[in-house]
């Protein structure tokens, strides 16, 4: 196909109309933006200080987004089996994307230039004058008219070109853009991350200027984040060439020694963080600060030892001055060795990953693992690393992320139940709630002396008969649906979740339940005298409970139990004529799904010490479905994902809550037409598809061998 040919394909009625009315949809888009309030309540957000704003930032997307989009489409559209390896040149690719954005841009003038016309605001009442300040960068609309179109043909010329270019290039430059604009959103968390003395304020001062990221601090972040998105592809060579040196060459002695060194010091550092001290302790940077230049060796350690006494002052009576600062001493000093000690701790895993080989190898040396060796090798540093990670968070971040974090924690755990039901079993349920509801409510009556029963019993002696109540109301709950499914079982269940909360809010049970009132002093979690007080020490119970959950829900999914429910997902009908007992697999879903609910309600009643009716909506069963959506159903890593996307984000921009169930629609919208299977979605799934396409194809080549054969034969 020429190049006249291109550009008589493009000028063709249906593609010039395809490429104005995608710039006519997107210009409505940001117009909608700008007239339902967001642009301005997220402009009030910088995501480089005094340059740009999420506000600025969501109207660039947009402008970018529809000149990709128009060039996506008119490839599709000029792929005509007559020209598959023919595009349309650069240029004119450039064009469409220009076309797109000065239709955007054109939008948006046009709104600007009415607004000087006609007053809107007694009809739109967002049509304020911050939202025509950042529209116009606060200059006169009749000099920025031209301006704004011609910046929006640009952004489509933008992002055309980025879709243009070789993905080689264009994803180090999107995962660029893209950390920028994140940590810019993030800037409030990265400021209580950093804000410690030491080198951690100076990384706060580089990065962080005024409301938003600085200049060279974006700069940074997008040179940073290309160079790993460049060098990505190689580690896992890396990787394993680390693994083969460690495994073969490192002495058992200091592999030992050293993972003695991690656990003491990671024990101990989570022993104080959470039994004895409620604040965060200074890290060593402070010892740095305390000594300057000439501070060296006895003078800078007196220094450093006297500072942490006083943050340690609050124990000087119960383990007295030289001991407390020995203690902060060496807990202080553990968190640069708690550094050092995740890379080497790993080396206590290898060794008996060595040992086990030195068992079934008949050698004395083991030179070079093989391959299933370093496949577990992987598999339990990656453990390792993940625990490690999780169990040093809280001291990491301090109480506002822990905060967040237990909350994630909470729907995810909330989410690993669900994905029984609906991931496993097939089973529609926007009921989820009333289980949650029920595990909170029976801690309450367990526990607290206000409640009616009066039982007084701690949560480990009350969270067992939760676990067992919680599960016998889901079997009351699953056995009147068994013959429902589909939208049916989505709306019978929807309406159970409905009736559990009126029941908890109705005046019958008052006397019971509290009604409205709900059911008030929950006694906190406890472990010996240790209250578990705070988000920062809740946030290790909640983890636990995950990883058990996460534990059940993988050992499930590989056994006869998860390929009954796989196959029932698949076809209902189906699994009948083969010979599984539906009724039952369909009871123990909902039995075991609302024993993992319960477990979320027990910690949500004893965290907030009440609990209302008013908790217990329809939207905590539409969030947790939503997160299964977006991580992908059925897949146990994207349940992590879709938590820390749909419950972890919105907590950490809290000032945008008006706006979240619009950007929960748009999500879930962008993600069945982008990615319907989801962000991670359950491999199982796939490589059974591809194992059968495989066989397929592998039994029609035998054939027609055969047939081959035969013809031959016969002449």
């Amino acid at each position: 196909m020429t190049n006249s040919n291109i550009v008589h394909t493009v000028l063709e009625r249906k593609n010039a109309t395809q490429t104005m009315l995608i710039g006519i949809y997107s210009g409505l888009v940001a117009l909608f933006v700008c007239l339902i309030g967001m642009v301005e309540t997220f402009g009030e957000r910088d995501i480089i200080g005094g340059i740009i704003s999420m506000g600025h930032t969501m109207l660039i997307i947009i402008a970018m987004g529809g000149g990709a989009i128009a060039v996506n489409k008119l490839r599709e559209d000029i792929s005509t089996p007559t020209a598959k390896s023919n595009k349309a040149s650069f240029l004119i690719e450039i064009l469409v994307g220009i076309t797109s954005g000065l239709i955007v841009g054109t939008t948006l003038s046009v709104f600007v230039f009415a607004t000087a016309l006609v007053d809107m605001r007694s009809v739109l009442i967002n049509v304020s004058p911050g939202l025509i300040e950042m529209l116009t960068f606060q200059k006169p609309v009749s000099q920025v008219v031209m301006t704004i179109t011609i910046l929006g043909s640009l952004l489509g010329g933008l992002g055309a070109a980025i879709f243009n270019i070789t993905p080689r290039i264009r994803l180090p430059l999107v995962v660029g853009l893209a950390s920028v604009v994140s940590l810019g959103m993030l800037r409030d968390m990265v400021k209580i991350i950093l804000s410690r003395e030491g080198w951690p304020s100076v990384l706060l001062n580089f990065l962080v200027k005024n409301q938003g990221l600085s200049i060279t601090g974006a700069i940074t972040i997008f040179a940073t984040t290309v160079v790993l998105v460049i060098i990505w592809p190689h580690l896992p060579a890396i990787y394993d060439k680390i693994i083969r040196v460690v495994v073969t060459y490192v002495p058992r002695a200091l592999q030992l020694t050293v993972s003695i060194i991690f656990a003491i010091t990671l024990a101990m550092r989570i022993f104080w963080f959470i039994a004895i001290s409620d604040k965060d302790l200074p890290v060593l940077p402070i010892c740095n600060t305390a000594a300057n230049s000439s501070d060296v060796g006895e003078v800078g350690l007196v220094k450093c030892i006297n500072i942490l006494s006083k943050d340690v002052s609050t124990t000087t009576d119960l383990l007295g001055a030289n001991i407390a600062t020995l203690v902060g001493t060496i807990i202080t000093i553990s968190e640069m060795l708690i550094g050092a000690s995740i890379l080497l701790g790993i080396m206590f895993v290898l060794w008996n990953i060595r040992q086990r080989a030195k068992s079934t190898d008949t050698t004395s040396t083991l030179e070079y693992p093989d391959n299933a060796l370093l496949i577990i090798a992987k598999r339990n540093i990656s453990a390792f690393f993940g625990v490690a990670l999780l169990v040093s968070l809280p001291i990491l971040l301090g109480v506002f992320p822990s905060e967040v974090l237990l909350n994630v924690g909470l729907y995810m755990l909330m989410g690993f139940g669900l994905n029984i039901v609906v991931g496993m079993a097939g089973l529609l349920d926007l009921g989820y709630v009333a289980f949650f509801a029920v595990g909170a409510y029976s801690m309450a009556l367990l526990t607290s002396p206000r409640a009616s029963i009066e039982m007084g019993m701690s949560f480990w002696a009350a969270l067992p008969i939760v676990v067992l109540v919680t599960g016998a109301t889901g079997l009351l709950v699953g056995a009147p649906v068994l013959r429902m499914r589909g939208d049916y079982l989505a709306i019978v269940t929807l309406g159970f979740g409905e009736i559990a909360r009126f029941l908890f809010l109705s005046d019958w049970f008052k006397p019971w339940l509290g009604g409205a009132q709900g059911i008030i002093l929950i006694p906190p979690v406890s472990i010996g005298n240790v209250q578990l007080i705070g988000p920062h020490k809740l946030y290790y119970l909640i983890i636990t409970g995950c990883l058990i959950a996460l534990f059940i829900s993988a050992r499930l999914r590989g056994s006869r139990v998860g390929r009954a429910w796989m196959a029932m997902s698949e076809d209902e009908q189906v699994a009948e004529t083969m010979g599984i007992n539906t009724v039952y697999y369909k009871l123990l879903a909902f039995g075991l799904g609302a024993m993992i609910a319960s477990l979320s309600g027990a910690v949500f009643a004893a965290k907030l010490g009440t609990i209302f009716p008013h908790s217990f909506n329809v939207l905590v069963s539409i969030t947790a479905l939503s997160l299964l959506i977006v991580g992908g159903i059925g897949s146990l890593p994207g349940i992590i994902v879709g938590a820390l996307v749909l419950v972890g984000l919105p907590e950490l921009l809290r000032e945008f809550t008006e706006y979240r169930l619009l950007i929960y629609g748009a999500v879930l919208i962008f993600m069945m037409l982008a990615r319907p299977e989801g962000l991670i979605p359950r491999v199982r799934q796939t490589r059974t598809i591809d194992d059968q396409e495989l066989n397929q194809d592998a039994w029609l080549h035998n054939e027609n061998e055969t047939n081959n054969d035969s013809s031959v034969a016969v002449t």
